[in-house]
């Protein structure tokens, strides 16, 4: 089952990217089917607490509306006593089991994810009325928390439109419902929302997914024209009118021949794969070159899960290819294209699997370099102990 599957069900997929993705909220009980509990749990964010060194701001506290100062992350316990909100940012970099959910539904999206935990223990509210500038799905792991959420008051807002700018909308909430363990909610980016923990202490995930817009793609294309040299040229002094729109319009005639000149779409899709990464990059001694073969022919390796991985042939060599992944490229030369696409459609496969596929190589002379540099360039994984 797919990760947005997963967290939507029974919500069929096709209604809700219709009806609900980017759109609308909407609440989907677990109805006692499936609870969030081996992500997230009160002793994990013990562990957090007390063997992680996590900084303010990723460690913070929300009292009455307000984010704390750093200083009073000396005194969380008592803050949280009060009634506070405790925030931890990033548990998809601090948390084997988030960090799977987020890269899998990063990977299946396209664009990033970010996971942070709320704990909460009263009736105050730890934040006001306020909007995300991407959207959110709400898993709630334990207790209970009323949610109210309303109509956006600008449409998509960026990540520099802030809510703390602009007034809340002043009808009442579309939306109001009260998240039980097990739970989801979907907010859109910026549509109002806050929420109220009931008689029990909560814990809640925000999964975040950072869509990409044309305002990205044009920060993109900024990137790209950067390397232009009529681009980088100053304008005419503005003493001179012709020359100054002269410049200006040989500019955009400029911009459109490139345009047209390059698939931009495609291009921009494949920057977007180079910015993913997977969840495993260090699997040592084996990527310091120790130990590879420990099996011989039975060395058993895998393909990192959730990675965009392309392979192209370079122009110039009939038999060189590279492999593009994770924002690098690897080359890879000496062996056909077919191999590379049946190698890399697997999730594992041994050093007897790629002897099969490659009869008329040397295990020696030409395997075991080859799987040696993509073990150390952390495109494949060796198998500890198999």
């Amino acid at each position: 089952m797919s990760c947005l599957k997963y967290l939507i069900q029974p919500l069929p997929q096709e209604e809700f990217l219709e009806n609900n993705w980017t759109k609308k909220a909407i609440t989907i009980s677990s109805k006692g089917q499936k609870d969030f509990t081996d992500l997230f749990s009160w002793d994990k964010l013990n562990h957090l607490l007390n063997f992680h060194q996590i900084e303010y701001p990723d460690v913070r506290v929300a009292f009455d509306g307000k984010v704390l100062e750093a200083k009073e992350n000396r005194n969380l316990t008592q803050w949280c006593h009060k009634g506070g909100t405790l925030i931890i940012d990033q548990i998809h970099q601090r948390i084997p089991e988030v960090s799977m959910l987020a890269s899998k539904l990063s990977y299946e999206l396209g664009y990033p994810t970010q996971v942070n935990a709320y704990c909460s223990w009263s009736s105050k509210k730890g934040f006001s009325r306020h909007y995300d500038t991407h959207d959110v799905f709400i898993l709630q792991v334990e207790g209970s928390k009323q949610w109210y959420v309303y109509t956006d008051t600008l449409k998509y807002p960026l990540p520099n439109q802030k809510s703390s700018s602009l007034e809340p909308p002043e009808e009442e909430a579309y939306l109001s419902c009260i998240l039980h363990p097990g739970d989801v909610l979907y907010i859109p980016r910026g549509h109002w929302h806050y929420a109220v923990t009931k008689e029990e202490p909560s814990i809640h995930l925000t999964l975040g997914i950072h869509s990409r817009t044309g305002i990205d793609l044009l920060e993109w294309l900024i990137c790209k024209l950067q390397h232009r040299e009529e681009w980088r040229e100053s304008l005419p002094l503005r003493i001179d009118n012709n020359s100054f729109n002269l410049s200006v319009e040989t500019l955009i005639k400029d911009l459109e021949q490139y345009i047209n000149n390059h698939n931009i779409s495609e291009e921009y899709y494949s920057y977007l794969d180079s910015l993913g990464k997977p969840i495993y990059q260090y699997a040592l001694p084996y990527q310091a070159g120790f130990n590879i073969f420990a099996n011989g022919i039975e060395t058993k390796f895998k393909i990192p899960q959730f990675q965009r991985l392309k392979i192209s042939q370079i122009a110039e060599e009939e038999d060189e290819y590279k492999i593009i992944v994770s924002g690098k490229e690897v080359s890879i030369k000496g062996v056909p294209e077919k191999f590379l696409e049946n190698l890399f459609s697997r999730e594992t496969f041994t050093g007897k699997d790629v002897i099969n596929l490659l009869p008329d190589y040397d295990w020696e002379i030409d395997i075991m370099p080859m799987l040696s540099k993509l073990v150390n360039e952390r495109v494949i994984f060796v198998e500890p102990g198999v």
